[in-house]
């Protein structure tokens, strides 16, 4: 269920498919940050409370993937939900790590589906304190090394 409070952050360096992205989730009533390179995610993940990330992997001189694993493995940020929208080829690593993966082009009734079923995840588990994050596997920490590396 949308709540007006959830806050999404698409990373996106096609200006025209992220001014897309952004005004189609704003017409769904989210609020939206927008970043077009892996420096302005990150600042925006310090500014904003971001419910989650929606991530293309292909961002000029950062890698979307290297920006993945930063993600997964910072406590700060690991919680988050992030779901890949892109045109090039995942590999198994990138699958491990997402919550979801949507290849361009895409329909957005989809990408909509899937963003809320991912925030009322994140909701459904905050509720619940005695639930702990599982320990990373040992593997996708090894796919964070090497990604990073």
């Amino acid at each position: 269920m949308l709540e007006a409070s959830s806050e999404i952050l698409v990373v996106e360096d096609d200006p025209v498919l992220g001014n897309m992205l952004r005004e189609l989730l704003l017409d769904a009533g989210y609020r939206v940050q927008w970043a077009q390179d892996v420096i302005s995610a990150l600042s925006a993940l310090e500014r904003h409370p971001i419910d989650l990330i929606t991530l293309d992997m292909e961002l000029g001189t950062y890698s979307g993937r290297g920006l993945l694993a930063l993600l997964k493995a910072d406590p700060r940020t690991s919680d988050i939900p992030v779901i890949v929208v892109s045109s090039c080829q995942m590999d198994p690593g990138v699958r491990r790590l997402a919550e979801n993966v949507l290849s361009k082009p895409f329909n957005i009734a989809p990408l909509l589906q899937m963003i809320g079923a991912a925030i009322d995840r994140r909701r459904g588990s905050r509720l619940e304190p005695w639930r702990e994050a599982a320990p990373a596997d040992s593997l996708e920490v090894e796919v964070a090394r090497e990604v990073l590396d």
